[in-house]
């Protein structure tokens, strides 16, 4: 063998010991790192397993609780003080809601010229003699020339003297069309001193039915609770009332706002810078008194349009609150 062939072959057995090396020494770190890991998990403590909890499924959470009468008083008073800011006039208002025996009121003691509200009088005075035989309201009466007034709303003075009907007809012309000459001709028929014996009797004390003509907010309320009232006069003949003020020809004040099929049996007054509008509204669906709330606004020292807006206004917050089906009332 040269000298050249021995060189390789010491070469390569060289190479080959030292690749065996590598290997060795590979093998033996790869021991060690695992020997090592084996010891710090055998040392480390031992960790108790950790139960989930399960947790409850989340959802709307409690319901709010209902609100109260005595809240939803205060809340309504207030929504009608921002109204009366709004539309500025001096307002009188009296809510009352037979259902939680609650009122809500502003200034309900002061006075007001009454205007066309001094029609209700006459009325319920009427049907209370009807209700106790005193008159037939199929009677006739006859329309004299001292009876007809040319002012103001109505459409009787149109007609002819001498012109006839029952007393019911007429007191459908002095409710539905407010008309002054049929006020005068009941007037007549009954006898002031009779209409204001009924109101002094009922308890509207605070009211001056003929001279200077004024009332106050918490007297038109009686006056409303009257008709209303079954024992006053009869179911009948409360009804009866209430139909003659319901789809009158001034609609644009309480009912204005309100959802259609909305039931409002009510009295308008204007006169000067004062007007007024109160009566009974049955929310939507609604024909039972149970289930109406009574509702008196004036409002004076104002124009029309502002009146009318305020009125209309008042009303509306009222209703969202006494009316519509989630209320509590």
């Amino acid at each position: 063998m040269t000298s050249q062939g021995r060189y390789e072959q010491s070469r390569k057995a060289r190479h080959g010991s030292h690749r065996r090396r590598r290997w060795i020494v590979f093998i033996l770190f790869l021991a060690c790192l695992l020997g090592l890991l084996a010891l710090t998990y055998l040392q480390a403590p031992q960790v108790e397993p950790v139960s989930r909890v399960k947790l409850p499924a989340v959802g709307s959470g409690p319901a709010p609780p209902e609100l109260t009468s005595q809240g939803a008083s205060r809340i309504l008073k207030s929504r009608l003080e921002q109204v009366a800011e709004r539309y500025p006039a001096t307002y009188g208002v009296v809510i009352f809601d037979p259902s939680s025996n609650s009122t809500v009121s502003l200034n309900a003691e002061d006075r007001f010229l009454a205007a066309s509200l001094t029609k209700l009088p006459v009325l319920f005075t009427l049907y209370r003699a009807a209700a106790s035989g005193e008159v037939d309201l199929d009677d006739e009466i006859i329309m004299l020339s001292s009876d007809v007034q040319s002012y103001g709303t109505g459409v009787l003075y149109n007609r002819r003297v001498g012109y006839t009907m029952t007393l019911r007809e007429c007191a459908e012309f002095m409710i539905k069309e407010s008309d002054n000459t049929a006020w005068v001709m009941l007037n007549r028929y009954l006898g002031r001193h009779n209409v204001e014996a009924e109101l002094y009797n009922m308890g509207a004390r605070s009211t001056e039915y003929w001279i200077p003509n004024t009332t106050t907010p918490s007297d038109v309320l009686l006056m409303l609770k009257a008709i209303a009232d079954p024992s006053y006069t009869s179911p009948e003949l409360s009804a009866e009332m209430l139909d003659l003020m319901t789809h009158t020809s001034f609609e644009d004040r309480l009912l204005q706002l309100l959802p259609e099929e909305t039931r409002v049996a009510h009295k308008i007054g204007s006169y000067g810078d004062t007007f007024s509008d109160a009566g009974l509204v049955f929310p939507k669906g609604s024909k039972s008194t149970e289930d109406a709330y009574f509702i008196v606004v004036m409002a004076g020292d104002t124009t029309e349009p502002t009146a009318r807006s305020g009125i209309q206004q008042m009303s509306l917050v009222a209703y969202r609150l006494l009316g519509e089906p989630s209320a509590n009332h």
